[in-house]
């Protein structure tokens, strides 16, 4: 069999190299490719299962933001419970004339005073 290779001088030929006649290293070549495709769809399962883990949709991503909206949805109780004390005392401040001892107790309490006729007992959390 004597056919020119392209881009080869016509002295050489197919006959000068058997292993050119079964093809790149054969049989061997095939297995080549087939383990180098290998690897390579390893590595990218490797990589996807990898983000799937750690990646910020991932299995650890997902559980951050679990406990971020755990926590916030404690904070929203929170500032619920706060919200609806707040609209009872503007309540109870707008629909009648202020009582005037609620407004010395608020008074009282906001500036840490009291009365000369007051018993005062000391708390540790202030």
């Amino acid at each position: 069999m004597r056919r020119a290779l392209p881009g080869v001088n016509s002295a050489v030929t197919l006959v000068a190299y058997p292993a050119l006649q079964r093809g790149l290293l054969g049989g061997e070549g095939r297995r080549v490719r087939q383990f180098i495709l290998f690897l390579v769809l390893l590595g990218l399962i490797g990589y996807v299962a990898s983000e799937a883990v750690r990646g910020a949709h991932g299995l650890v991503g997902n559980k951050q933001l679990h406990a971020r909206v755990d926590a916030l949805t404690k904070e929203l109780a929170q500032l619920k419970a706060e919200h609806t004390r707040l609209e009872r005392d503007a309540a109870l401040l707008k629909d009648k004339p202020a009582d005037p001892s609620l407004l010395d107790e608020q008074a009282r309490s906001l500036l840490d005073l009291a009365r000369p006729a007051d018993i005062v007992i000391v708390n540790g959390d202030k």
